[in-house]
């Protein structure tokens, strides 16, 4: 299997006013491209050059030897995630299933919302914030620099970049701006939906499998086929 790097599955342009074409643009190419072409030469000619990007973030997690490796795969799969968290249709109050989670766990949207922001923001540093599902209920988790909640098997339903990069051009310093702006304008909430039920799926089939059965794998979240501005016009 060969890696490539997943598109972002909307125009540069889609998310504007919210996050600019030039700030997305900019992040595209010079973060998350840029990992993806560091990492090529890591694996290349080795054995985990055969792994999908999921795996190899799994494999090379805790690794001394794979450090690098897993700094740039990670970053790869992070901003995945992170693009498929947005939607130029998005924003706002959730619905279906992670609505209903969110209410178990947190009491209600507002006190979720509240308590993302509150994580955000306490955050030092570059980072990610994350909606996870594991062992049955949602939870807020953070993750610094290139950490990940995937090395920890934590199931990921929306994730939001912290670097600085991510916001610097279109807010500044003003993160909570930024994170507000990702709540109420942008989030995908049909995403984390979807990958709720999938997660939700791999983990029935597994509670039914015979305990030496391998373990349904939970692929890496589907990416759309998108038609992006080339490259070339940044």
């Amino acid at each position: 299997m060969s890696i490539a790097l997943p598109e972002i599955p909307y125009n540069f342009a889609d998310l504007e006013p919210v996050v600019s074409r030039d700030a997305l643009l900019f992040h595209f190419l010079h973060h998350q491209r840029v990992c993806f072409d560091r990492m090529q030469p890591l694996i290349r000619g080795t054995h985990l050059q055969a792994l999908s990007l999921e795996d190899l973030v799994r494999v090379s997690a805790g690794d001394p030897a794979l450090r690098a490796v897993h700094r740039c795969a990670a970053e790869v799969w992070n901003h995945t995630i992170y693009w498929q968290s947005m939607h130029p249709r998005g924003g706002g109050s959730p619905r279906g299933p992670v609505a209903e989670c969110l209410e178990r766990r947190f009491g209600s949207y507002e006190r979720f919302a509240h308590l993302f922001r509150e994580a955000a923001r306490a955050h030092f540093g570059s980072g990610w914030v994350w909606l996870v599902w594991r062992n049955g209920t949602v939870q807020i988790r953070t993750s610094a620099n290139a950490g990940t909640p995937l090395a920890k098997a934590d199931a990921v339903l929306l994730g939001l970049d912290l670097w600085e990069h991510a916001y610097y051009l279109d807010y500044q310093n003003r993160r909570a701006a930024y994170v507000s702006a990702f709540l109420e304008d942008l989030v995908n909430w049909d995403f984390a939906n979807r990958e709720l039920a999938r997660f939700e799926l791999a983990a029935r089939a597994n509670a039914r499998a015979p305990a030496a059965a391998t373990p349904v794998p939970v692929p890496l979240p589907f990416v759309p086929e998108a038609r992006p501005e080339p490259l070339a016009a940044g």
